[in-house]
């Protein structure tokens, strides 16, 4: 039960507790409302003040189990306010040092939603190492995702403010995986709308929600139920390739990378041809895909693609293989 909650339960017991104490005297010794107000008050506080009126053996009673259930009220509904007040405190301070690591954050990964969804694919994400933040609207969800280690800012997703709030003018990417494919529309709509450059990654409950999220801007669009149909039948039909699937996207067993790098201005092998370039003797790496400026993508590219400022590398190697291919993407010799 959080600290306001309580306070305003013990409040409301306190008030009954006066309440009766007051109707209590007013019948016991006939006393008048303010007289019995005011003996009801003196009581429960402890002030020791004397009687406005003389008490009967039955109002002595009555006072005697008055002072046992007010005083112990009192008690309770003060302790609760000072509790409620540090817990508002602490509250503040670390919303301020949330704010504070927002803020800093640079080249991160925005996950709107904690769910099933948002929460495997914040794990997965920071086991990697990169800097990610969840956006969550849900109490309960939210305060998931921060006993799960995560760094979150507890708002809605589908409000520019909340999206502009996590820093989505310097995040590298944005999921948008909440419940509702609905909301889901709206956070890249927005998104897009508030940075067209940004990559956005939805997911899609529903196929027919899929076209809808491309219109609306997203980047690539995943059903996770489609995605399961295609890994069960992978591994029914063609075992030993969905094995290798998981080696190199998942890094289970072997030091394994895949990691998309786009060609620097500077960089020393524009203008070579992937042949002349000798990317794998250079850096171990070997190059799956590239995508020039204007999207189009070539798998397995041809030896003589020539190699231009603006272009997105897809490679596959270890750590350090890939390490030493971004190097040469970024500019070295």
């Amino acid at each position: 039960m959080k600290g306001s909650t309580r306070v305003r339960g013990a409040a409301a017991i306190l008030a009954g507790v006066i309440v009766v104490g007051t109707i209590g005297f007013m019948f016991i010794e006939e006393a008048g409302l303010l007289d019995a107000f005011y003996m009801t008050m003196i009581t429960i506080s402890t002030v020791g003040y004397s009687e406005v009126f003389p008490l009967s053996q039955a109002g002595e009673m009555f006072t005697v189990g008055l002072i046992v259930v007010g005083v112990g009220t009192l008690f309770y509904t003060a302790g609760a306010a000072l509790e409620a007040a540090f817990e508002n405190l602490i509250g503040r301070r670390g919303q301020a040092r949330m704010t504070r690591s927002i803020e800093q954050l640079n080249d991160h990964y925005i996950i709107c939603g904690f769910g099933r969804v948002g929460s495997a694919t914040w794990e997965l994400i920071e086991d990697r190492g990169a800097s990610v933040l969840v956006l969550e609207g849900k109490p309960a969800a939210a305060q998931a995702a921060r006993d799960a280690g995560a760094l979150v800012l507890e708002d809605d997703a589908t409000h520019n403010e909340a999206l502009v709030a996590a820093g989505i003018d310097r995040a590298r990417a944005l999921i948008a995986c909440v419940t509702a494919d609905s909301d889901n529309l709206v956070i890249v709509l927005s998104a897009k709308a508030l940075r067209p450059d940004l990559l956005v990654v939805a997911r899609a409950a529903e196929s027919e929600s899929e076209r809808k999220l491309y219109l609306a801007g997203a980047d690539r669009v995943v059903a996770p139920q489609r995605v399961g149909a295609h890994r069960l039948a992978s591994m029914a039909f063609q075992p030993e390739l969905a094995d290798f699937v998981d080696l190199v996207l998942q890094g289970n067993h072997v030091e394994f990378r895949v990691q998309q790098m786009q060609i620097h201005e500077d960089c020393t092998m524009i203008g070579m041809s992937l042949r002349e370039a000798g990317i794998r003797q250079r850096s171990g790496a070997m190059i799956l895909a590239v995508q020039d400026e204007s999207r189009r993508l070539y798998l397995n590219p041809d030896p003589d693609l020539i190699i231009t400022a603006g272009q997105v590398m897809v490679g596959i190697g270890t750590n350090d293989q890939i390490e030493k291919l971004n190097t040469l993407m970024t500019g070295a010799v």
